[in-house]
């Protein structure tokens, strides 16, 4: 739902539109950052320098594309004894249908796989050709993961790192032998 085009915009408006649950300062709130997408619904939203509550008029963080889908085959690897990953490593193991992901200008995926650590940390990882921001959720076979929940390194995107054993985050790969096809979007 977009904005209001005029009158007072409260930082309840933000919250509400841009998913930021926590307290707000607007210098988190520039476009292409960890709460506004930088698309065209939010072309009046500056992406640095000075910044005020009436760039918010008729912003909406919905994006104006559609979300890119496609289908991942799971592969396996692991160490012998200290973690084993499942799911896609370009050119090691897995693969995708399709890995140029539409909506994205340059952005394809070369990584998307979950590592559950015995004597390591477990993690899901997604790597993006060119780290763009631009997205809000990355969906494995069904369970979501927010880009904003995640860290950040360069251009690939973990969440969990948990204790060995534990990752903090649930595990969307099926158990069993490789091969198996699942579903893998990313929301825009």
């Amino acid at each position: 739902m977009a904005l209001q085009s005029s009158g007072a915009i409260s930082f309840d408006n933000l919250r509400t539109e841009y998913g930021n649950g926590g307290s707000i300062a607007l210098s988190e709130m520039y476009r292409g950052g960890s709460f506004v997408l930088d698309h065209s619904n939010n072309s009046g939203v500056p992406t640095f320098g000075t910044i005020s509550l009436s760039n918010f008029y008729g912003a909406n963080n919905t994006p104006p594309y559609a979300n890119w889908s496609t289908t991942q085959t799971t592969g396996l690897r692991n160490s012998g004894k200290s973690w084993a990953e499942r799911g896609y490593l370009a050119g090691v193991f897995g693969s995708m249908d399709d890995t140029t992901v539409d909506g994205q200008s340059g952005t394809t995926i070369s990584a998307a796989y979950y590592r559950l650590g015995t004597d390591t940390a477990s993690f899901l990882k997604l790597t993006l050709a060119n780290g763009s921001d631009n997205w809000a959720n990355f969906v494995v076979n069904g369970t979501s993961y927010s880009r904003t929940s995640a860290s950040k390194s360069g251009t690939t995107w973990t969440w969990g790192n948990g204790t060995a054993g534990t990752g903090g985050v649930a595990n969307p790969y099926p158990s069993g032998a490789a091969g198996q096809r699942i579903p893998i979007a990313i929301n825009i």
